[in-house]
């Protein structure tokens, strides 16, 4: 039984990806981006699952990657497409395109690493996906106001850009609870207090904090590097030694 329950995760991915087409091409934009992070949550589980059952293999590994193709890459693009992209003629299909082809490329890259690594180098793909889904949901399923349609698509091209970049994202996997880890379990319950509450702006924000990593990583860096090397303790002033044959200690 555990054997096919990965195999079936996936497939579940790529089923919620087809539905989001079809949801897409009818106008039910919020129904469309739901499926897309259904299909998000079910790429989170089904490698872990295939970790922890012991049924990993390449044929699972790329099978989920075809499956992230269709749900990550052709799915959130047709959807903006159809949402109002569409409407700005020749470029708002190049950069629908170009987001579609820069996804692909960028889990045929994934694929191709030899070693893994606590980071992502790139986007990655179902991050990218969100982004470009989330006009549905700040809309509430309405299209995209014309005034902001410029806007998506000019996103559209940065995200592209940014998932075939060399710039590393942390990985979820890479994170670390420490010798506190209530504060990590808090943090996650507030995130999670947050998005129940305000999921249309919750969701966003956290979107855009990840893009931000690379630059606060930067910055972070840049800063330590410019702090003064921290001198040392300078030792105390020095006992005053005594003559050899003064004995004034108390026994």
């Amino acid at each position: 039984m555990k054997g096919w329950l990965p195999g079936a995760l996936t497939l579940g991915n790529l089923m919620a990806g087809y539905a989001a087409i079809l949801m897409a091409t009818e106008h039910h934009y919020l129904i469309a981006w739901w499926l897309v992070f259904a299909a998000a949550v079910l790429d989170g589980l089904d490698g872990r699952v295939a970790r922890l059952t012991g049924t990993t293999s390449g044929f699972g590994g790329e099978l989920d990657s075809l499956c992230d193709a269709v749900s990550f890459a052709v799915a959130p693009s047709l959807l903006a497409f159809h949402m109002g992209v569409g409407g700005l003629g020749r470029a708002g299909w190049a950069a629908c395109f170009l987001f579609t082809a820069c996804g692909v490329i960028r889990l045929a890259r994934f694929n191709a690493a030899t070693t893994g690594g606590e980071d992502f180098v790139g986007l990655p793909i179902p991050t990218a996906a969100a982004v470009a889904a989330a006009p549905a949901l700040l809309t509430h399923g309405e299209p995209i106001p014309p005034a902001f349609v410029p806007v998506h698509a000019a996103v559209l091209l940065v995200t592209a850009l940014l998932m075939v970049s060399r710039l590393r994202y942390p990985a979820f996997k890479s994170l670390r609870f420490g010798p506190k880890p209530y504060r990590v379990l808090a943090l996650w319950a507030a995130i999670l207090a947050g998005f129940l509450a305000f999921a249309e702006w919750m969701l966003p924000a956290l979107i855009l904090g990840y893009l931000l990593t690379p630059a606060v990583r930067r910055w972070r860096a840049r800063r330590a590097a410019a702090r003064p090397p921290q001198a040392p303790d300078e030792p105390g002033p020095a006992a005053e030694i005594e003559p050899a044959g003064r004995q004034d200690a108390v026994l």
